[in-house]
């Protein structure tokens, strides 16, 4: 698998760094600048805890491009976004945004997706892992990038936090399923789905969980997997989707599938002509723009939006 020497570069950029030409030099002198705020924004409010505690005194929210970013989260939590009265399906999806376990992609990778998914009838959650600690100051912050990207880490290999998402995630999984009811979810259709990072913590949640955690479908989306991960024998169906021009993640995703279909297990793969990494719910003007929406048929062909 190819050495990771821009993971988290792309992270921050995202699709405005990708969309046209799918790569930008790997220097600090092409970092951002950041507006850095510490408040949350407003419609942050009504997380579920899953350590006990919603405290976001130490966060940091910064905007970059088309997305928000928050850094330094302790405390891992849940968002719902609920469908419309009379369209729910009863499934349920939980979705961790990528940022090279930084950062995470609020918008582009979280809230626009769970909005899209919840009109559609899916109760949606999105998870605010916990993340590495970086500094308040963005010019450090910036300098801790560039350290990092220089390190040559390799896709197939823990990055540092990935364990204590993957963590969070399998919390976050057991948490809805103990809730089901509340929601009018059935506990037996409920999936997970990350981007980038998200789909690093997405991967591991598919191949370490128990029977509380047990994912029912899952979305890896630009992801990755580790070299040593091994696919359950009832690992769920999974969805895998990456840019052929990413140049961060488009050679891990193949490894995936392969992986899943060697352990007999059901899994789709889309690799779209153009769209770099980190696109998310931001416009690509090429076929990726259209990933949603494949999920979407999947979720459909699967069986995963009718009731039982």
């Amino acid at each position: 698998m190819r050495v990771l020497t821009v993971f988290l570069l792309g992270a921050l950029y995202g699709t405005s760094w990708s969309a046209e030409t799918g790569s930008v030099a790997p220097t600090t002198s092409a970092f951002p600048t950041f507006k850095v705020t510490v408040a949350a924004p407003l419609d942050e409010s009504g997380e579920i805890a899953l350590n006990g505690t919603t405290d976001r005194s130490g966060e940091v929210w910064n905007q970059f491009a088309l997305s928000r970013v928050v850094r330094n989260v302790t405390n891992p939590t849940l968002k719902a976004f609920l469908p419309p009265p009379g369209k729910s399906t009863g499934a349920a999806i939980i979705i961790a945004p990528g940022g090279g376990f930084l950062m995470l992609s609020m918008d582009s990778e979280g809230y626009a997706v769970a909005e899209w998914l919840a009109a559609r009838g899916v109760t949606a959650f999105v998870l605010k892992y916990r993340l590495e600690t970086t500094p308040v100051d963005a010019d450090a912050f910036q300098k801790k990038m560039s350290d990092l990207i220089g390190a040559h880490r390799d896709v197939a290999q823990a990055l540092p936090g990935e364990a204590r998402a993957v963590e969070d995630g399998l919390a976050a999984m057991r948490y809805v399923r103990s809730h089901a009811a509340q929601w009018n979810i059935d506990p037996t259709r409920i999936g997970f789905m990350g981007f980038s990072a998200g789909g690093m913590t997405t991967s591991g949640v598919a191949t370490r969980y128990d029977a509380a955690s047990h994912p029912n479908f899952v979305g890896i989306i630009y992801g990755a997997m580790k070299a040593d991960a091994v696919v359950p024998a009832d690992a769920p169906p999974a969805f895998i989707a990456v840019a052929a021009d990413d140049p961060l993640l488009a050679d891990a995703s193949h490894p995936i599938f392969k992986a899943w279909k060697a352990a007999g297990r059901s899994a789709e793969l889309h690799i779209y002509q153009r769209g770099g990494h980190g696109f998310g719910m931001n416009p690509t003007h090429g076929s990726a723009d259209h990933w949603i929406d494949e999920f979407y048929w999947w979720l459909q062909s699967t069986g995963m939006l009718t009731p039982p």
